[in-house]
């Protein structure tokens, strides 16, 4: 089995949710920031042919609603399986400096683990793996920065700045979770 792609998994995600068709998902995703990942249906109905022969969703058609029939997608079981592993993997430094846009994929369906613990350890470990980042890339600011190119450096200080944001997101995140569960 390979692994779901980024919209393979924003996909599963969005069936999580509730059963879709295949045109549900493209207006999901033309519509909101998950058509970052594609809303174009020479990539979603392919994604979701994938999903279906890997077993992780279950394609039924549905002739109850509409003069054609369509394909109403669920979770399998198998589906639910991986879609929970994928949202409680650890988060690491590696993710943090390539893979940031993954990470908020994952945060945005945490809902799923319906788990409000997990939910703040992932934003913990979030924000600390984005301190050492920036760590990591003021040291190098420090370091190299008399060497640089001018255009290298402004390249390197928007990492920077980009990550720096990133972390008070996620700071900003764990405080209302925090606040959340001290009301409970």
């Amino acid at each position: 089995m390979s692994e779901p792609t980024n919209l393979g998994y924003a996909l599963l995600g969005l069936v999580h949710q509730g059963p879709k068709s295949g045109y549900d998902l493209r207006k999901v995703m033309a519509e909101t920031a998950l058509g970052n990942y594609s809303s174009s249906p020479g990539a979603i109905y392919p994604a979701l042919a994938r999903l279906e022969k890997e077993g992780l969703v279950i394609g039924k058609e549905d002739r109850s609603t509409s003069l054609r029939p369509k394909k109403v997608y669920r979770p399998s079981a198998k589906g639910r399986k991986v879609f929970t592993a994928w949202l409680s993997r650890e988060v690491t430094g590696d993710d943090v400096n390539r893979h940031l846009d993954e990470l908020m994929l994952r945060f945005a369906f945490h809902d799923v683990l319906d788990d409000r613990a997990a939910t703040h350890r992932f934003l913990k470990e979030l924000a600390r793996q984005l301190q050492v980042f920036v760590t990591e890339l003021k040291s190098q600011r420090q370091r190299m920065s008399a060497s640089m190119p001018l255009q290298s450096r402004l390249a390197l200080e928007a990492g920077i700045e980009q990550a720096s944001a990133s972390l008070r997101w996620a700071r900003k995140a764990l405080r209302y979770f925090r606040d959340e569960r001290a009301e409970e």
